[in-house]
């Protein structure tokens, strides 16, 4: 690769490389007309400086960048060609990536919730503008590192943005620039898996099929909150191709498997932003920003008081705060050396949470609560006397502490001691034996199955179709050479003589201007008689193609052939043209159109197909496509414009995802029927385990591998229960135990005797006993 080391381009000195790539480098320079201000200069370099697609995708770049208008996504400053080498240039962060700040250290949860909401929005802004980013991840967010606080974020590298396919704002008013934008792969045709644009570890797993969507960028948010929380990718491996095999079918990890000081909840908000199924992800930025926050604010809740200024205090996160761990790094892994403050932790700073109601373009500073420092002067009271106040205080709260945490359920005295003359209660806590199934089911969807069939395992389905098309007026590029004509006449023949004359086809006469003619006829002529000269015509053509054939009258005037015949032409010779090169309807200009218009009517006819869904349904297997052209001329017609119809019509099996997890779970509860029979009773509701895994078969067939997971707890009935206290009354703890454990479908067993007791009570009234894993309780 060229060194630009030490080199100019435009108005900027190159003074180092900052990073490199496949496809071309950054550097650090200083501008040479703003008093030698630190930029970045982000080049390509190579064989791809000349290639007309990466020049054009840079192009695009530096244009997408430029209108883009927002604190937290990097700005252009200067876009400029220099001997060849197409340059962007923008502003010089020497906090570097964000890869390179988690290879330090972690970040606690307040400093998490602050990074990741600078970047929420500018992800949310790309989208209101009508892009997608398609390669967000951590070394394209870089960080601004403040004296305090979390780091200020900048999100760059808009090198592989696609326009949205449901918002036309980057289309309007851009010059035509709609399908220079949208200049990927067909939607749903599979691409080979080392030829997917994007990067690996962060990719969608519809990348695969060309589809890219709002929900692809939802995704790599999600990877990046994973990243946050634990410092690790979800997904990783030496090889490329593994890690996009991983993304489409391994299963979510959850950060709180990685490291336990997370809360849970943050488990569902990455398990949703990275939903293999893209209508199983968060919708919008602003639902995964409000899960988000939910999800920090934690299960209790967090009230907010509105201060006399009319903000809001910020919520603290309500979890224990983690330890920032630092990483030991091996030598070959030590990045470049980047001047950072000393990160310290603060435990007590609250994280700024906010609304998707109360929303800002750039994410509020962290707000400490104010604290009072000044002691309120205790009131004044008179004096009592001590011994009247101690007399009257004291019974009282010994009638409180008998009375008030018995009426409010909190026992303040050990299980079982008699209060007040209440009986003694032995209380026994039963757990039932309990049974966790999990089977795995082939299902069969075809549009041939009317209503679902448990014995052979099959759903309805049913294709949905759609279409669209559109038009162009382009102008042709063909051409062709247009043969000259030949020049067409008649000769008139006058003879003088006493004898016939007969003058014999293929004669050529020469004009006075020099163009022969060819008699293409014979022609008889009559003798003269009573004083009157014979007189015959024939037709005759120009010897040579041209203009120059169309002879005036009377060019051909004068004796021929014999003695007595003369010739003339008494009308112009007409008819001839030059050759000359004429434009034609080409199969390429056809072609273009096609190429320019199918991926964004593919767009148009898979949102027509998801209209179509029912409650419930969803697309088992990309749509399939097929593409019709038609042109007002036909290919090789003499024309200077043609205008260019095409059609696209597609088609998707889908099937009711709702229907199919019914059929599994009465499969999975005939199988736990006959492994553990009627004793056992399942509890809620049995669900699906990820997603079902899709295998296209033939005639429209299509198979789901469908996993099913539910508990099963044995069920102990009242009638049985109400037995048991007669069974151990007045026995001791051990005998209880071992009569009760005895019995059909109990698992374990646990006594609490009566205070200063070791037998149970004599009487079944006072025995109590409860259900662990269940909410009938024994009379």
């Amino acid at each position: 690769m060229l060194s630009l080391e030490g080199k100019q381009l435009g108005n900027y000195d190159v003074i180092r490389r900052i990073r490199v790539g496949g496809m071309g480098a950054v550097y650090e320079g200083k501008q040479r007309t703003a008093f030698g201000r630190r930029v970045a200069i982000k080049v390509i370099l190579g064989d791809y400086a000349t290639d007309r697609d990466m020049r054009r995708r840079f192009a695009r770049e530096a244009r997408t960048v430029a209108r883009l208008h927002h604190p937290h996504i990097l700005p252009l400053i200067e876009f400029g060609d220099a001997g060849g080498i197409l340059y962007l240039v923008m502003p010089f962060i020497d906090g570097g990536t964000l890869t390179s700040y988690l290879r330090r250290s972690l970040p606690d949860l307040a400093e998490v919730a602050v990074v990741y909401q600078q970047l929420l929005d500018a992800v949310e802004y790309a989208h209101e503008e009508g892009l997608i980013h398609r390669d967000i991840k951590a070394s394209n967010v870089l960080l601004e590192l403040r004296r305090s606080g979390a780091p200020y974020v900048y999100l760059a590298d808009f090198g592989l943005v696609r326009t949205s396919p449901t918002n036309t704002r980057a289309t309007n008013g851009r010059s035509g620039r709609a399908e220079e934008m949208d200049d990927t792969g067909k939607i749903g045709k599979p691409i080979p898996l080392d030829q997917v644009p994007g990067t690996p570890q962060y990719m969608a797993p519809e990348q695969t099929r060309g589809i890219v969507t709002p929900q692809t960028d939802i995704y790599a948010l999600g990877v990046l909150l994973y990243q946050l929380l634990t410092g690790e990718l979800p997904y990783n491996d030496p090889d490329d191709i593994r890690v996009i095999q991983m993304q489409m079918q391994a299963p979510i990890p959850a950060p709180s498997d990685h490291d336990a000081s997370i809360p849970q909840e943050l488990d569902a908000v990455v398990r949703t932003a990275m939903a293999k199924r893209p209508e199983e992800r968060y919708r919008s930025v602003a639902e995964l920003r409000a899960a988000f926050l939910a999800a920090l604010k934690g299960p209790t809740t967090l009230n907010q008081e509105k201060t006399a200024s009319g903000q809001f205090e910020a919520p603290v996160v309500p979890y224990p705060p983690r330890q920032r761990r630092t990483r030991v790094l091996s030598s070959a892994e030590q990045p470049a050396p980047i001047v950072m403050p000393r990160r310290g932790r603060d435990v007590d700073v609250p994280v700024a949470l906010r609304g998707a109601g109360a929303k800002a373009r750039t994410t509020d500073s962290i707000r400490q609560s104010p604290r009072i420092t000044e002691e309120p002067e205790p009131p004044r009271h008179k004096r009592f006397s001590g011994r009247l106040l101690a007399t009257m205080i004291i019974p009282a709260l010994l009638l409180l502490a008998l009375l008030v945490p018995r009426l409010i359920g909190i026992n303040i005295f050990p299980a079982g001691f008699p209060l007040l003359g209440t009986p003694a209660v032995a209380t026994v806590y039963v757990t039932a034996q309990s049974r966790t199934m999990q089977e795995s089911y082939v299902l069969t969807t075809s549009s041939q199955v009317k209503a679902p069939d448990l014995a052979t395992h099959s759903i309805p389905s049913r294709v949905i179709s759609a279409s669209t098309s559109d038009s162009r007026t382009v102008a042709t590029t063909g051409s062709q050479s247009a043969g000259g004509s030949t020049a067409q006449g008649t000769i008139e023949f006058v003879n003088s003589s006493n004898n016939d004359f007969t003058v014999s086809a293929q004669t050529i006469f020469t004009s006075n201007n020099g163009v022969q003619v060819r008699l293409t006829q014979d022609v008889q002529v009559p003798s003269r008689q009573d004083g009157q000269n014979g007189r015959n015509s024939g037709d005759a053509v120009a010897v040579k193609q041209g203009g120059a054939g169309n002879i005036s009258a009377h060019t051909l005037d004068g004796p021929c052939c014999a003695n007595g015949i003369s010739l003339r032409n008494t009308s112009p010779f007409t008819g001839g043209s030059d050759a000359q090169q004429v434009t034609v309807v080409a199969q390429n200009d056809l072609d273009d159109v096609r190429n320019q218009l199918v991926a964004r009517l593919e767009d148009q006819v898979l949102q027509r197909i998801q209209q179509q869904l029912t409650t419930g349904e969803t697309i088992a297997i990309a749509p399939t496509y097929t593409v019709k052209d038609s042109a007002s001329e036909p290919v090789g017609a003499r024309a200077d414009h043609v205008k260019v119809t095409v059609k696209v019509t597609g088609s998707a099996i889908v099937y009711n995802r709702t229907t199919a997890t019914q059929l599994a779970t009465q499969l999975l509860q005939k199988d736990a029927l006959q492994m553990l029979g009627n004793a056992y009773k399942v509890q809620g509701t049995p669900a699906l385990v990820g997603n079902p895994v899709v295998h296209p078969g033939k005639n429209g067939v299509v198979f789901l591998s469908t996993t099913v997971k539910g508990l099963w707890v044995y069920h102990l009935t009242q009638e049985a229960m109400s037995t048991w206290p007669q069974a151990i009354k007045g026995s001791t703890t051990q005998a209880a135990l071992a009569f009760l454990n005895g019995q059909p479908g109990v698992k374990s067993v646990e006594i609490t005797l009566p205070f200063g007791t070791d037998h149970l009570p004599s009487s079944v009234s006072e025995i109590k006993i409860i259900l662990v894993n269940s909410t009938s309780t024994a009379p």
